[in-house]
């Protein structure tokens, strides 16, 4: 599975440490894996930006490579620190490296909320109050942007939210049959070695929710996006209405999910996070039926499916929505009309705004 940037701002790394001026102020550097899944949110946002220089390295085709490649790459980026701070502001996912540019952006996309990772923000903080510079930190969802307040961060919070491709004009397959869909980049079950992982793991799903689905309703179709374990493949195999994709790029996902009827989210951990699998659903007109989360919140308060409390009332809702048409309808017109705003063009612009406006 490739990964397409079209950003004409983007230069693979070696192209860049021979490029003698650059017109931009802003830097960006993403590692790009050719064999596991690439973060969906860092790649599309900035794919998506003006006035960013995105450096860019990607993997080996070889599987187990990558944390190999990705060391050779924070080498590279030490080494041409003196490159790196002639730009105003950097965009960083870590505090692994001490970039020494005036304006740094910390983006925080997956919060754990521990003091290590706290005490590693207001250190870096410090750091840079101390050096005469800015600091900025962005992230998801308002549970994250309290969390920071609560902690006395100093530095300027802003909150750019998850978003979805927006699609080229898609043709819609004619409608069959009412399906489900659940789209995660690995998807793993019993004893697949990520089955009790709390993101990727899909044992409720998999071992309760898809055959209570066919035993009530043998006509509903259960449709996986994500690359399966053996154990869960094997398992599912035994469901004629179960239609498997594989891993897929962003693009293709957004294809699969646009000629489905409902998107699923049948995980009960709650990271406390805003979930970028909920607005690709939202991003393909779904509907969607999820457990009570703040992870989902976005669902619940805007009235964009439903938000359930049990693995039985989850299963009813869904078919609640299979038997009714005008259900599913007004839940359609809601998600297509919250989800015009978080588009990743949209959300790019709105952080380029925010960024030039903090300092």
């Amino acid at each position: 599975m490739t990964v397409i940037i079209n950003n004409p701002n983007a230069l693979n790394i070696f192209n860049w440490m021979f490029k003698r001026n650059d017109n931009f102020d802003q830097i960006v550097f993403l590692f790009i894996s050719q064999t596991n899944a690439t973060n969906a949110r860092y790649l599309p946002l900035f794919n998506e930006t003006r006035n960013v220089r995105i450096v860019y390295l990607r993997g080996l085709r070889v599987r187990y490579t990558d944390r190999i490649v990705s060391r050779i790459f924070t080498r590279l980026l030490n080494c041409f620190s003196f490159r790196i701070n002639q730009y105003k502001v950097i965009h960083i996912f870590n505090l692994k490296i001490d970039f020494s540019s005036g304006i740094q952006v910390l983006h925080i996309d997956d919060p754990t909320y521990q003091a290590a990772e706290i005490d590693q923000i207001l250190k870096w903080e410090r750091r840079l109050i101390s050096e005469t510079k800015i600091s900025i930190i962005i992230c998801t969802n308002t549970t994250t942007y309290s969390w920071l307040l609560d902690q006395s961060v100093l530095s300027k919070i802003l909150t750019i939210e998850q978003g979805f491709h927006r699609q080229n004009p898609v043709l819609k397959l004619p409608a069959k049959s009412f399906s489900c869909v659940y789209s995660s980049p690995y998807i793993h079950f019993g004893n697949d070695k990520l089955a009790n992982h709390s993101t990727y793991g899909a044992n409720l799903l998999i071992g309760s929710i898809v055959p209570e689905l066919v035993r009530i309703d043998p006509e509903i179709e259960v449709v996986l996006v994500g690359k399966l374990g053996k154990n869960a493949e094997k398992f599912l195999n035994r469901f004629p209405n179960v239609k498997i994709f594989g891993r897929v790029d962003f693009e293709r996902n957004m294809e699969i999910l646009s000629n489905c009827s409902v998107g699923i989210y049948p995980r009960t951990f709650d990271h406390k996070r805003s979930m970028l699998k909920i607005f690709t659903y939202i991003g393909a007109g779904l509907p969607i039926v999820t457990f009570d989360l703040i992870d989902t919140k976005v669902v619940k308060d805007n009235s964009l499916g439903f938000s359930v409390s049990s693995p039985e009332e989850f299963i009813s809702k869904i078919l609640e929505l299979k038997n009714s048409n005008q259900l599913l309808s007004i839940y359609k017109e809601r998600v297509n009309s919250f989800g015009s705003e978080y588009s990743w063009d949209k959300l790019a612009k709105k952080m380029e705004i925010l960024i030039k406006q903090s300092y």
